[in-house]
């Protein structure tokens, strides 16, 4: 593990909050509809906060709170080509196969005859 994955305290965890509920605050004033940002930009934004980050590591992070309220996931892993996908993001669904679409359902059809 390295020590920046350690560091993950609750002051690093509201800056980022902060810097993405001010990115979403001027796509809405811009009037701007796409809520994906690179990673490389929003890393550089930490970076003035002195917030060192990976894909990886945002990822992980965007799953507590207050962050998963902002960021919705980060798609890749390199840092030059992945992207910070905000909540309200249009995003396509997946596609799935007739298979899989089946095997959804029937597991879910399983799971809610347990619960019954």
């Amino acid at each position: 593990m390295l020590i920046r994955e350690f560091s993950q305290d609750k002051v690093s965890l509201q800056k980022l909050a902060a810097i993405s509920e001010f990115l979403l605050g001027r796509l809405e004033d811009t009037g701007g509809k796409k809520k994906i940002m690179s990673f490389e930009s929003f890393a550089s934004l930490a970076q003035g906060q002195q917030i060192s980050l990976t894909p990886a590591l945002l990822r992980q992070m965007s799953q507590q709170a207050p962050l998963n309220a902002f960021i919705n996931d980060v798609q890749g892993d390199d840092p030059k080509t992945a992207q910070v996908i905000f909540q309200g993001a249009d995003q396509t669904p997946p596609a799935m196969t007739v298979d899989q679409a089946r095997n959804t359902v029937d597991t879910m059809a399983k799971r809610a005859i347990d619960i019954g």
